[in-house]
C-alpha cells in the first residue's frame, strides 16, 4: 500500500471538522454576500454640481459622472459574479471531498466505520470510542489502523481509475 495514500487518508480524517466549518462559512457567504444595487451606485456617484450660472444646479449629473457610475456598476456586477463563482467552486470541492470520505467510510466493516465516525466525525476521544464499541483501548487502535488501511485502498483504487 502506498504510504502517501495512507497519509492522505489520515489528513482527510483529521481535517474533517475543519472542512465542515469551512463549508458552513461558505454557505453563509453565498447567502449573505454584500451586493450593491444599481440605484445605490448611481446615488453614490451622482454628486450634483453648479452650472456656473448662479442657479443651484441640484440634480444635474455630468455625462462623465454617469459614465463612471455605469462602468462602476458593470465592474461591481462582474466582481460580485466572480466572487460568487469562486465561493461556489470551493464549496463544491469541499462538499465533494466530504461526501466521498463519508461514503468510503460507510463501505468499511461496521466496527471500522463506527470507530472512525465516532472519533473523527463526532469528535469523541479514543477512550470514549473504545467504550462505545465495547472494546479495550488497544483494540480500538487496531480497528482504526485497519480502517485507515482499507480507506487508503479505496482512495488508491479511485486514483487508479483516473
Amino acid at each position: 500500500m502506498n504510504i502517501d495514500m495512507k497519509a492522505h487518508v489520515v489528513d482527510l480524517l483529521e481535517r474533517y471538522s475543519e472542512r465542515e466549518r469551512q463549508i458552513a462559512l461558505l454557505h453563509y457567504e453565498m447567502q449573505h454576500t454584500a451586493r450593491v444595487s444599481p440605484e445605490e451606485v448611481i446615488d453614490m456617484m451622482s454628486l450634483g454640481h453648479g452650472d456656473g450660472l448662479g442657479g443651484s444646479g441640484k440634480g444635474h449629473i455630468s455625462d462623465k459622472t454617469m459614465y463612471i457610475a455605469l462602468n462602476y456598476h458593470e465592474k461591481m456586477d462582474r466582481l460580485n459574479a466572480e466572487a460568487a463563482h469562486e465561493i461556489a467552486q470551493r464549496l463544491l470541492e469541499l462538499e465533494g471531498e466530504q461526501d466521498r470520505l463519508r461514503y468510503y467510510v460507510s463501505l468499511l466493516e461496521k466496527r471500522e466505520m463506527e470507530a472512525l465516525r465516532l472519533f473523527y466525525f463526532e469528535g469523541r476521544s479514543w477512550e470514549e470510542t473504545a467504550k462505545e464499541l465495547g472494546v479495550v483501548l488497544r483494540s480500538v487502535y487496531k480497528i482504526k489502523s485497519k480502517a485507515i488501511d482499507h480507506l487508503a485502498d479505496l482512495y488508491a483504487y479511485k486514483t487508479g481509475l483516473n
